[in-house]
């Protein structure tokens, strides 16, 4: 599993910020208690490739700074997610993009959605989502001593995450527990997004679309209107009248 970087400190910032190259794709993840525009953004986890370098910027402890602060070449982490032309890659961008948007005044650009690929590419039904966990556990092929630690993680925090008046993402110093969490939520989504890629490029048209509901995800989020907890979420955006997959959108 990925051993993650603090990113606590503006200098740590500017470092990390001269290391990415300029062609590369990020995969991201944001934590916070309820993650949207009613509740908090504190964490970033950032997974770079081609150097799959894992980065969590504490964005709780540096503010507004985490995303203004220039690097020596003069890049900011603002200018980076906006950049249309530098590929962002995440599970379900909508709650993300609207707490970044919300919080921070950041319109993420470049935005390819995996959990989007996922449902334009697969063969059955497409009615509903899946979630990240399940996606993880049917399509990729983990030896058991890949998925036991990674789904043992996920439990505990979980856990932690439901207990009453729990805030772990906002607790510091960082638990190392906390900070594998969040490696976890972006450590296979490169390959979930390559498997998917292949899958959906056998399709004619779907690739497109896929790409044309990213960029209206991230619009939608940021807007008026946007409920981040509608249970109309579930549902994915070239839904079906009758669904084989109806018990297993989750």
């Amino acid at each position: 599993m990925a051993t993650p970087t603090l990113i606590s400190s503006l200098p740590d910032l500017q470092a990390f910020l001269s290391l990415i190259p300029p062609s590369s794709t990020l995969y991201l993840d944001l934590e916070g208690r309820n993650l949207s525009r009613h509740g908090t953004l504190t964490l970033l986890t950032i997974l770079v490739l081609p150097t799959r370098a894992t980065s969590i910027v504490d964005v709780q402890t540096l503010g507004d700074s985490a995303f203004t602060t220039p690097s020596p070449d003069g890049k900011t982490l603002k200018a980076i997610l906006e950049d249309p032309h530098t590929s962002k890659c995440l599970w379900d961008v909508r709650n993300d993009a609207d707490a970044l948007w919300a919080h921070h005044k950041i319109r993420l650009a470049g935005v390819t959605d995996i959990q989007l690929l996922e449902n334009g590419s697969r063969p059955g039904g497409k009615t509903y989502l899946f979630g990240l966990d399940r996606c993880i556990e049917r399509d990729l092929s983990l030896r058991w001593e890949e998925k036991q630690p990674w789904a043992r993680t996920k439990q505990e925090v979980r856990a932690l995450m439901n207990m009453p008046n729990s805030d772990i993402f906002s607790r510091r110093p960082l638990d190392a527990k906390t900070l594998q969490y969040c490696v976890n939520d972006v450590v296979y989504l490169p390959a979930l997004h390559k498997l998917y890629t292949k899958r959906i490029n056998k399709s004619s048209g779907w690739l497109a679309k896929a790409m044309v509901e990213s960029a209206r995800r991230v619009t939608e989020a940021c807007g008026p209107g946007y409920v981040p907890q509608s249970e109309d979420k579930k549902f994915g955006p070239w839904r079906s009248r009758v669904d084989p997959d109806y018990d297993f959108w989750f």
